[in-house]
């Protein structure tokens, strides 16, 4: 069966340390710089100028210069510690001759990429720490007022990606009241009726902030509804916000792509509070919709903001059990000797994920925009090797480990047609998992289960702690062929410590 043109990253370091001397290698490092934190670091052992494997090693520095600067970290800043100018400046071409890649960095600042000296190299490589998840988001500036005291609290959470927006209500004990999902629209002027459509076609702020307050909105009269019988008032205590795009201590940076037919400029002001946005379109219209039935002080309402991986992280913090094995990398005010530690993944039209430690402790230190990171080269002129639709940089995760896009650039690897629209390549999905699991479903799925297996262990070379749990949901997980694909993943993912492997 055909499969992706893609030879693995773990592949090219094993071939440079079998056949270069290691008094020989070049103990490359990169650094990335980024806020409130010694820079990120990275060791690459390249092989030295002249050496057949020369040109191997440039390519493997150059994909995983990406991955910590997109993927990793967020990072325009760059140095490079290496004993040679030639692999300086080859690091350097190769960021020139990728302007896609330098104008996707832009969002973290100017880009600059510097010689460093072996005094700069931190003492601590790959450092990532905990953050507690209580660090997050904006505390309330009020408390809630006496007239409100005995209304039930409730919280709306708002999760948007490239296909839809989902929403959910819950109260004070975490029980899931009601929730709601509608795709992205417009209502065009003198339309009677919403225009459904890609969220990339709405060319104004105010348009996609429209479908997350009337999101917010009905799963509110969804509660409502489903509590009327109570006849209880509502106050919303809390807002959180769940973004498809780079999120940094709470911020959107840049233009997200969900939101790249809007003007980044006029967008700035709204994005750069897109969480207390939503909460005041959702204020401006509650007497209008609910009377005084359901009430929200702005004040007295906290919010938060945080990318959809680490939304993930966060709900499926509280599953996680112990581990037996202990963690390295953390420092010691916040890393347990045992302590499990989760990799959650949203395998939607992208790949997200977040990194969580057992006790709600999130990793940071990065942005860990998932379907960035680089898995491999490609193998062959005119091979299946997927680029990441923004960097253009092929073998991108984004396009080959357990999305809904990977699963249709294997079938296009296969020889199947290719499927667009996203409306199509649901129902494609649908039906597909409607199949029996006969021998070409398994094997479809049991190679995705295989790619998304391989960015798990290419990810745990950037961290510096022990992964022992992966869950991973979207809609590729669903029903038996989710099975096969999450129980290859498993066996392959075992051998490297990682023993729970689930939806």
């Amino acid at each position: 069966m055909a499969n992706f043109s893609i030879g693995l990253l773990k592949n090219v370091v094993e071939e440079i340390k079998s056949n270069v001397p290691a008094q020989d290698l070049d103990p490359a490092v990169l650094l990335a710089a980024r806020p409130g934190l010694p820079d990120y670091a990275l060791p690459i052992e390249l092989p030295p100028p002249s050496h057949p494997l020369r040109e191997r090693g440039m390519q493997l520095l150059w994909v995983r210069s990406v991955t910590v600067a997109a993927a990793i970290v967020g990072s325009a800043n760059l140095k490079l510690f290496t004993k040679f100018d030639e692999t300086f400046e080859r690091l350097k071409a190769d960021f020139a001759s990728h302007p896609k890649v330098t104008e996707h960095l832009a969002q973290y600042g100017d880009f600059a990429l510097v010689r460093a000296t072996e005094g700069e190299l931190p003492g601590e490589m790959r450092m990532m720490p905990f953050i507690s998840t209580q660090a997050k988001g904006t505390e309330a500036k009020e408390t809630i007022p006496e007239t409100h005291s005995e209304a039930k609290r409730v919280f709306v959470g708002v999760d948007y990606g490239r296909s839809d927006v989902k929403c959910a209500v819950v109260d004070a004990d975490g029980k899931e009241v009601s929730t709601y999902v509608t795709r992205w629209w417009d209502l065009p002027d003198g339309a009677q009726e919403r225009q459904y459509l890609d969220p990339a076609c709405l060319n104004s702020i105010d348009k996609p902030l429209r479908c997350l307050g009337e999101g917010a909105l009905e799963v509110v009269k969804s509660a409502v509804d489903a509590l009327k019988e109570s006849d209880q008032s509502f106050i919303i205590a809390g807002l959180g916000l769940s973004a498809a795009g780079c999120v940094r201590d709470g911020k959107l940076c840049g233009l997200p792509p969900v939101f790249g037919g809007c003007d980044a400029v006029a967008s700035a002001a709204v994005l750069d509070h897109l969480e207390r946005c939503v909460l005041e379109y959702l204020v401006e219209r509650l007497g209008d919709r609910f009377g005084s039935t359901v009430v929200c002080h702005p004040e007295a309402c906290k919010t938060m903001l945080v990318n959809d991986g680490d939304a993930s992280a966060m709900w499926g913090a509280q599953g996680l059990d112990k581990a037996s094995s202990s963690v390295a990398g953390c420092s010691e005010d916040n890393a347990a000797p045992e302590a499990s530690i989760g990799l959650f993944l949203s395998c939607g039209t992208g790949l997200a994920g977040g990194i969580v430690k057992e006790g709600g402790y999130v990793c940071g230190g990065g942005v860990l925009e998932a379907g960035k990171l680089i898995i491999g080269l490609p193998l062959e002129e005119g091979g299946v090797a997927p680029k990441h639709d923004t960097l253009l940089i092929p073998a991108a995760a984004q396009g080959v480990a357990g999305t809904q896009r990977s699963f249709f650039n294997l079938l296009a690897a296969r020889g199947g047609e290719r499927i667009e629209g996203k409306a199509e390549q649901r129902a494609a999905i649908v039906a597909m998992q409607k199949r029996p699991l006969d021998e070409e479903v398994r094997s479809i799925f049991e190679c995705l289960g295989t790619w998304l297996a391989a960015f798990v262990e290419e990810l745990s070379v950037y961290l510096p702690f022990q992964l022992t749990h992966v869950e991973a949901g979207g809609k590729l997980t669903d029903a038996a062929s989710g099975e096969v694909m999450l129980t290859k993943a498993k066996e392959a993912l075992k051998p490297l410590g990682i023993n729970s492997v689930r939806r």
